[in-house]
């Protein structure tokens, strides 16, 4: 009367919680994985800010030929002068207007994002290579 049955069920809930467990110590793995490398932006951050000027640059240079060309046109449509300079008055004076910053802040985002997609995507497959032969079985319950 004091014979122990083998009790299958209870096996099964046994393995159904260590497999979670495993599974739980896995995601919170990667998701350290993903928060290493998206905390890690130092590099990021440089080309970030030569990224942003250099589209700033080519903004302010933008808006300045088209400026220019809304002159010329003018200055042909009126044909005050037909074969000479533009007059004085058709050529802006001064600095013309920066960029807009939503040019500027776009770009960084976009870049921002691409750059911590291809990172995750490294610590992803890194975390998976290591992973995969550190796997260990279950461990039985008597």
């Amino acid at each position: 009367m004091g014979s122990r049955r083998n009790n299958t069920f209870t096996r099964w809930i046994g393995d159904m919680v260590d497999d979670t467990k495993g599974l739980v110590d896995d995601i919170l793995d990667r998701a350290a994985d993903v928060e290493e490398a998206v905390t890690d932006s130092s590099p990021i951050t440089n080309e970030l800010t030569t990224l942003a000027s250099a589209i700033e640059d080519l903004t302010a240079t933008v808006n300045r030929l088209a400026q220019l060309q809304s002159a010329a046109t003018a200055a042909t449509a009126a044909s005050a002068v037909p074969d000479g300079p533009l007059p004085a008055s058709a050529v802006p004076d001064g600095p013309l207007p920066a960029a807009p910053a939503a040019v500027a802040s776009a770009a960084r985002t976009a870049q921002a994002a691409t750059r911590a997609t291809a990172s995750v995507a490294k610590a992803t497959t890194s975390a998976k290579k290591k992973a995969a032969p550190a796997s260990k079985p279950a461990a039985k319950r008597k």
